[in-house]
């Protein structure tokens, strides 16, 4: 098998240095990993030089592309790696246990309809455009679970194949919710996205998430991540013809532009213009990086 991956990584060659560190430490280190680099400056080149290890491949950008335009030019230059399986990481979100490839290329071996493996999953309702927690005594009921969509940041394994078929995500996503869009299109192609559940489980006790609640809403510290949130999620649902989902999605974030009035007039306000924009940058078909985050 030839295993082989990439790393997103941003204006932080210190913190990717000790991401990739953590990466072929792993009990199956890929053959390869491509650098792809979103930054302005060339700190980023001259950190991966000095390691001189062949492994590494570095493909700069030219300019910040966003998480969507890197991952989609990583699976790219991957595919044509003729790799077999493909790691999908950012540059400070390694695997959190030194056996996370190890135990998901098992899964991949045994399914060959596989197209996406990752430690942490969530289901997706396609008519609400609502991610779904999945319930802990669920996972503690099974070996491996379907899912809908791969988390950011949690080892996401991509089959060489589906590389191969040119699905990606869309580079004029730029941030939020890029993931989601790529798994939504694999799964469409007939591919199944599985999680292992006691790694999964691993996950949840690691990051002390296991008991967690999401609540209905809570005061956010960066609104204009919601701006791409909205954005995303209100063109996803058209490229991928979901037309309920936008409904719902439209409805819920009127609500959300209101109900933030809650937290203040400032917060309000500021809130309210950011939805506001998502909507009117959507009906413009306006896309890519267009406030700063």
């Amino acid at each position: 098998m030839k295993f082989g991956g990439f790393v997103i990584t941003y204006n932080r060659p210190q913190v990717l240095l000790e991401s990739i560190k953590k990466i072929f430490s792993q009990t199956f280190p890929p053959d390869l990993l491509w650098v792809i680099d979103n930054s302005e400056n060339f700190e980023t080149d001259q950190a991966i030089a000095s390691l001189f290890d062949n492994r590494i491949k570095y493909y700069r950008m030219g300019y910040n592309a966003g998480p969507a335009g890197a991952a989609a030019k990583g699976l790219d230059l991957c595919a044509k790696e003729n790799l077999d399986w493909i790691y999908w990481g950012d540059d400070n979100d390694p695997p959190f246990r030194p056996d996370c490839f190890e135990r998901l290329l098992k899964i991949g071996e045994y399914n060959p309809f596989a197209g996406i493996l990752g430690s942490v999953g969530q289901f997706f309702d396609r008519k609400k455009g609502v991610i779904k927690r999945i319930q802990t005594r669920l996972l503690e009921k099974k070996d491996i679970l379907e899912v809908d969509y791969i988390a950011g940041g949690m080892c996401m394994l991509v089959s060489g194949k589906v590389a191969k078929q040119g699905i990606a995500p869309d580079p004029k996503l730029f941030f939020g919710f890029e993931e989601l869009d790529f798994c939504l299109k694999t799964s469409r192609k007939g591919y199944s996205i599985l999680v292992d559940c006691k790694l999964f489980l691993e996950a949840r006790d690691f990051y002390n998430r296991t008991n967690f609640k999401r609540p209905n809403y809570q005061k956010k510290e960066n609104l204009n991540r919601e701006y791409y949130s909205l954005r995303n999620l209100l063109f996803i649902s058209n490229s991928l013809t979901l037309p309920s989902m936008k409904q719902r999605l439209i409805q819920k974030w009127i609500i959300k532009s209101i109900y933030g009035f809650r937290f203040g007039l400032g917060y309000g306000f500021k809130n309210f213009k950011v939805i506001m924009l998502a909507f009117y940058h959507y009906k413009r078909s306006i896309m890519g990086y267009t406030i700063k985050l």
